[in-house]
């Protein structure tokens, strides 16, 4: 310790090492160690004096010169002062601590994890377990999260994970209201992108799989639903004909009386979540279609008592994949039947995906697919949906639909799909 006082008394005391000594400090708090080389110009009498000591070089004619922090310290193992520590001696000239923008770096990383760990704790639940676990490791979809941290934008992360702390809830939440007991404005979660986000990232960890961007109305509508929360639950309906439903052990006299007065209904999301159960009112066999046109056309053509029917209305709409659960939870035969273009192959797989054999495939032989063909072409983003279906009944009509590259529509069936569900439903009487 006597050598290191020595050296730095000796280094201070002479005026020509003072500025190369803070540009030593500049460089190893940038480099995070010892190394590289330091540039000085416009060197005064006393710096010429003090590199000519230290290199034997006169450089009172350049008026510049490069000094690498690895030579310097060789060279200072030669002097009276070997064996001093360049980093302590460095510290003692210029005064002050050096700290290395690695080590500030890694510093920032703890001061952030703990405050997310922290957060995790005051909200303790599974779900900001997840969460925390997520941002603090850099997961996909957890840049939003760094980025408030980072902009001193805590209170949107704290109610984030103060909502997500509660879900999913039993009782369902309109969004609005959510929305403004957690913050006093019924909109906030409409601006509020990281709340999605969160939704996905805890999702994902409960699922184990992959985190995926959530894109499209029902898309979003299905995620906030799977934890207690509706969003659209007015224009979010599906169509039924020959159903009946139940609520507390009793069946629902509005829906009697539309099955006694053979009417259609149309379910809105808001009054499917309050019913027990749904199923047809004869037998155990329901037939969805995917297209209005279609239903109403079969419903025209019949005359007796109601079929059991449902349309969906095109793509699934949070309102008809709840039907399906609730007739899926009575083990109803569900047999489903779509348009033949890449949208409605994905649509029966996922449905089969979920609930196995339950699904019966309608009409998806090649046959039904080539009698329904259209000009209308199969685009490139269209065969790339068609590459994800692997279900092996829908693999020699996906086949086929990449062969020909055309789509088919429903219309084209509509008296065969008529005449389907009176054989299948004579059956059962």
């Amino acid at each position: 310790m006597e050598k290191l006082d020595k050296a730095i008394s000796y280094y201070k005391s002479k005026v020509g090492f003072t500025r190369l000594f803070i540009e030593f400090a500049k460089k190893v708090e940038s480099l995070g160690h010892i190394g590289g080389s330091i540039q000085l110009t416009n060197l005064t009498v006393d710096e010429i004096q003090a590199l000519r000591y230290v290199s034997g070089r006169d450089h009172s004619r350049t008026n510049s010169a490069r000094v690498s922090l690895k030579k310097f310290e060789s060279q200072l193992a030669e002097t009276d002062f070997h064996g001093v520590d360049f980093i302590l001696l460095i510290e003692g000239v210029i005064g002050r601590k050096m700290t290395h923008k690695k080590l500030v770096k890694l510093t920032e990383e703890e001061v952030k994890k703990k405050y997310f760990t922290q957060l995790s704790r005051i909200y303790q639940s599974q779900n900001t377990e997840w969460l925390t676990e997520a941002i603090t490791q850099k997961e996909a979809g957890t840049n939003g999260f760094i980025q408030a941290y980072n902009q001193k934008d805590l209170e949107s992360i704290e109610r984030i994970y103060q909502t997500v702390s509660g879900l999913p809830l039993e009782k369902k939440i309109r969004l609005p209201v959510l929305a403004e007991r957690i913050s006093g404005d019924p909109h906030y979660f409409d601006k509020e992108s990281k709340f999605l986000t969160a939704l996905q990232i805890i999702r994902s960890k409960k699922e184990n799989i992959p985190y995926l961007n959530v894109n499209g109305v029902e898309a979003v509508n299905e995620l906030l639903y799977e934890y207690g929360i509706l969003k659209d639950d007015l224009l979010n309906f599906v169509s039924c004909y020959g159903l009946v439903a139940e609520k507390a052990g009793k069946r629902v006299g509005s829906w009697e009386c539309l099955h006694d007065e053979k009417s259609t209904i149309n379910v809105p999301l808001r009054e499917l979540v309050k019913y027990d159960k749904i199923y047809p009112n004869q037998g155990n066999k329901v037939f969805i279609v995917e297209n209005s046109g279609v239903f109403s056309s079969i419903l025209d053509m019949h005359e007796g008592d109601p079929l059991p029917m449902v349309c969906t209305h095109g793509q699934f709409k949070l309102a008809g994949l709840q039907l399906i659960e609730k007739l899926a939870n009575m083990n109803i035969s569900i047999y489903y039947s779509g348009d033949y273009d890449p949208e409605g192959l994905q649509m029966a797989q996922r449905l089969r995906l979920k609930y196995g054999l339950m699904i019966r495939f309608w009409r998806y032989s090649v046959k039904d697919y080539e009698e329904s063909l259209t000009d209308k072409e199969i685009t490139e983003i269209g065969v790339s949906k068609l590459n994800t279906i692997v279900e092996s009944e829908l693999l020699s009509v996906k086949n086929q639909m990449l062969k020909l590259r055309k789509k088919g529509y429903q219309e084209r069936h509509i008296g065969a799909l008529y005449q389907d569900i009176i054989e299948i439903t004579a059956l059962e009487l």
